[in-house]
């Protein structure tokens, strides 16, 4: 994983600059205006990984490549017993360095830099274990040469060399010795880089390296599977037999190559062929109804879409691992109508999950509230010269208003309140027309796991969405913008959005109106009538705290809960004593004590239970008939 790279006059940074990436997740936009330099970081990375040409800042035509001296160095985060030999020995002497070096040893010129470096060092600890990982800044000058940007001190050639070393920071020959080191990286890494300028045509095309990649083989490889030596040396065989016969028949005369070596047919000669016939002449085509249309023939927005479809699904089908693959897309809304932005980055962050890194950057902020873990780099400019915020997507709320209370609001605009207008304005226009998006609104990642298996079929056939947001808070916020963009639209929303909340102990309660395609629920267990209900936001009954666990089919929740038990001093074994009375909602069928459901609900806050649970009671249930009676009223408003 790349969690940070220092740039050197390249492209629009001038002097050194050290951009952020993610201090958590493998899911990393970066955001900011026109020209601000976010597509400059995936263009870098294409030139160290790839060799592609450098595209140097313009002050290096004044002052000349030999002063400015530009490079790019990325900062790695990889896992130790990933290396081994000469690579593993040098990693521990940068790692060292890189994680130990203090600001007293940077030229003053470079410590703002290595602020915003050693910040997201701290942040990094939080959240990966630093002894089991290496922290790598390595990457290479407009030479190709190695560089380790700041991080060249003298302390680095007494870390190579000993105590006796007294020569300051290693020179380009010294640099040199990290290029075992950097070989590996590289090696270790396949990295697709996808402009917003890229012709689609061309780059979907099975013979381009993008696509091979994204394969996991290339055709030369496909080929020696279904092409094998032994039909090479019959073809040869038969053809060399041919032109046998024919100089018995031409009696005195023979076709023969011009030296006297008779030529056959080499595999490497076969499968080009074969790529420039078979291959060649096929171009990506998209089923429309019963017609097949040629991707040249799609829409700007359907080519950009097409791009990011192929790559989900040749990394989610064909290619055997994507662990060593770094996937970066320029604007991947670029030329999509807002409707189907939301749909984009959700299959952004579904390839995120099968690969070691997706990059991007982008305009388009609806995706912020709906990501639950990645992160966000904030590219903005100040007089003297980038400033980077960078935002964990786990908790980018809190940090947001952290961020703005510090910066004394120099931020360059209020990021969740484009985040929300962004994500509204693509739910809201989504839903309009004859085949419209319906939305489900819900509080976090468990929700979702439940609501998308009950209703799997309807995000199949009926254009179903469903989306976290992470919080009642947050359901209460997208209300309002929400139910102010459906004033507007009313007559022409023929899709259905339905907010989800649960009732907690401190009830986030607001009103809400009575519109015809969009609503705002509320989970509660009516003690009364012994089942779950959904119920305005304000309105009654507001007890118990009910949570979407309280509300699944009673049986089988319990049978998940128990196959977590692991002996008699587990939290829940009270549970093995415990038979569900019925098949109605978990509340009423389990009917805890007081202390036992307090046992229950701490189990499930801490760790990852909640999770866990969510994907066992899931494997349990049999198919859909036992389905809560509550999800049906919600399935009726869906259709």
């Amino acid at each position: 994983m790349i969690i940070g790279t220092f740039l050197r006059y390249f492209k629009t940074y001038q002097g050194i600059n050290f951009i952020p990436i993610t201090d958590q997740g493998n899911y990393c936009g970066l955001l900011g205006d026109n020209g601000i330099g976010k597509s400059s970081v995936l263009e870098a990375l294409d030139c160290f990984f790839n060799g592609k040409q450098w595209n140097i800042n313009i002050a290096t035509k004044k002052s000349g490549l030999t002063k400015t001296k530009p490079y790019i160095v990325p900062v790695f985060l990889i896992e130790k017993d990933s290396l081994d030999g000469k690579a593993l020995e040098l990693a521990e002497v940068l790692d060292k360095i890189a994680t130990t070096l203090t600001e007293e040893e940077v030229p003053s010129a470079n410590r703002g830099d290595f602020k915003s470096y050693s910040d997201l060092l701290v942040r990094v600890g939080q959240n990966y274990d630093l002894g089991h990982h290496f922290v790598i800044p390595l990457g290479i000058d407009y030479q190709s040469h190695p560089n380790i940007s700041i991080f060249n001190c003298s302390r680095l050639g007494i870390e190579l060399y000993g105590e006796e070393y007294d020569g300051g920071s290693l020179d380009e020959r010294g640099l040199e010795k990290f290029k075992p080191l950097l070989d590996a990286l590289k090696a270790s890494i396949e990295y697709i880089h996808i402009p917003k300028e890229i012709d689609p045509e061309l780059f979907t095309k099975l013979e381009t390296n993008e696509i091979q990649v994204l394969m996991g083989e290339t055709l030369h490889e496909i080929l020696e599977e279904r092409v094998t030596s032994n039909q090479i040396k019959a073809i040869n065989s038969s053809l060399n037999a041919f032109i046998k016969s024919l100089e018995n028949e031409l009696d005195g005369y023979s076709y023969r190559t011009p030296t006297d070596r008779q030529k056959n047919l080499r595999r490497n000669d076969v499968y080009n062929l074969i790529i420039e016939a078979f291959f060649n002449i096929r171009n990506l085509h998209k089923k429309e109804g019963k017609h097949w249309l040629e991707i040249g023939e799609l829409s700007s927005g359907e080519k950009q879409k097409a791009i990011i479809d192929v790559a989900h699904k040749l990394l989610l089908h064909h290619r055997k691992s994507g662990n060593n693959l770094i996937i970066a897309i320029d604007e991947p809304e670029s030329s999509l109508h807002m409707s189907a932005c939301f749909d984009q980055f959700d299959a952004l962050y579904e390839i995120s999950k099968t690969c070691k890194q997706v990059l991007f950057s982008s305009h388009w902020y609806g995706f912020l509230p709906t990501i639950e873990s990645g992160s966000v780099t904030v590219i903005s400019r100040q007089k003297d010269g980038h400033v980077f915020d960078l935002v964990n997507l786990a908790n980018y709320r809190e940090q947001i208003k952290q961020m703005t209370r510090e910066s004394r609001r120099r931020l360059p605009y209020d990021i969740r309140l484009k985040s929300i207008n962004d994500f509204v304005q693509s739910v809201i226009t989504s839903s309009i027309g004859d085949n419209p998006f319906s939305w489900i609104i819900c509080e976090g990642t468990t929700e979702r796991i439940y609501l998308e298996y009950y209703f799997k079929d309807l995000m199949e056939n009926n254009r179903l969405r469903i989306v976290p947001v992470g919080g009642a808070g947050e359901i209460k916020r997208l209300y309002s913008h929400l139910s102010t963009s459906y004033e507007d639209f009313k007559e022409e929303i023929s899709g259905s959005i339905i907010l989800i909340s649960d009732t907690d102990a401190q009830l986030v309660s607001y009103e809400t109106k009575n519109f015809e395609k969009l609503y705002c629920k509320r989970i509660v267990n009516c003690e009364a009538e012994r089942k779950t209900k959904l119920v305005n936001i304000g309105s009654n009954p507001v007890s118990p705290r009910t949570e979407i666990e309280h509300c699944l089919n009673g049986v089988y929740f319990l049978d998940a809960l128990k196959s977590f038990i692991d002996g008699e001093d587990h939290v829940l074994a009270f549970l093995s004593d415990i038979e569900a009375s019925g098949e109605n909602d978990s509340y009423f069928t389990l009917d805890l004590k007081p202390s036992q459901q307090k046992a229950l609900d701490s189990f499930l806050d801490s760790d990852n239970n909640k999770y866990l649970v969510a994907n066992k009671y899931i494997e349990l249930l049999p198919d859909q008939s036992h389905t809560p009676e509550w999800l049906d009223a919600i399935r009726e408003w869906l259709t």
